[in-house]
């Protein structure tokens, strides 16, 4: 019987020592069909000493069920519950922001990991909005469940992230995200959705004084073009115009 292996596999040949004996092992490619519930898939693999080993991210992205990252030099593995009539989803999470996984939108309690590793515990700010402040996306990345819902990812790195129907859904101050779109604001790195931004931040009331020009909350940015202050993160759709604003401002 053939065995079946997760692993990773590095390099061309494995030498295995024990005792002062060695034992040396060819690496050939995986020669079997895979299939995944009754659906051929092309997985690459490798066959070592009978075993086939396959890389862990290529099976989270067929099976799903799991999710695998790299932080801090450190391999992470999520994985979700499936979810059930059961299961509570009261208990605070802990999300790795930006990292695609099955799991519900964030709540006030919950840990969100940054990519440089500093934990931020969420909460309310002063419009009662999640995360307002805090320097975090929190639904970056989610995956809502449901029948006519659709996955939260971000979809272009310098702008907008999310637009779509997700069902019935609620965001943190328990309004439906149906037909929202999910906004990051690239200099301070805080997202929220459509509706969450239009609390948090309104548009300044006197005009910039410089082209590129920040607001004081820096959710604005004065165009010199067109006169007038436009949203940090539409503005920010653009990679040149991010560098401009971060430039002109003295953060780069």
């Amino acid at each position: 019987m053939k065995r079946f292996t997760l692993g990773f596999v590095i390099g061309g040949v494995i030498c295995s020592a024990l005792t002062g004996f060695a034992v040396e092992y060819a690496i050939t490619a995986n020669p079997f069909p895979i299939r995944v519930d009754g659906a051929e898939r092309s997985i690459e693999g490798y066959n070592i000493n009978d075993s086939t080993y396959f890389k862990l991210r290529d099976i989270a992205d067929a099976v799903g069920g799991f999710t695998v990252g790299f932080t801090n030099n450190t391999i992470t593995i999520s994985t979700q519950a499936e979810p059930s009539e059961t299961a509570s989803t009261d208990e605070p999470i802990t999300i790795h922001e930006g990292e695609v996984s099955q799991r519900r939108f964030a709540r006030e309690g919950d840990t969100v990991i940054k990519a440089d590793g500093t934990a931020v515990v969420l909460k309310k700010g002063p419009h009662g909005v999640l995360g307002e402040g805090q320097g975090v996306a929190p639904d970056l990345g989610v995956t809502v469940t449901g029948v006519g819902n659709t996955t939260v990812t971000m979809t272009n790195v310098t702008g907008l992230v999310f637009s779509g129907d997700v069902g019935d859904e609620v965001d943190s101050t328990g309004m439906t995200v149906n037909n929202q779109s999910y906004y990051v604001n690239l200099v301070t790195g805080e997202g929220h959705w459509g509706r969450d931004w239009m609390v948090i931040t309104s548009v300044p009331t006197t005009p910039g004084e410089f082209a590129d020009q920040l607001s004081e909350d820096k959710n604005w940015v004065w165009s010199g073009t067109l006169q007038s202050w436009m949203q940090v993160s539409a503005q920010a759709m653009y990679p040149e115009a991010l560098d401009r604003v971060l430039a002109a401002n003295g953060l780069k």
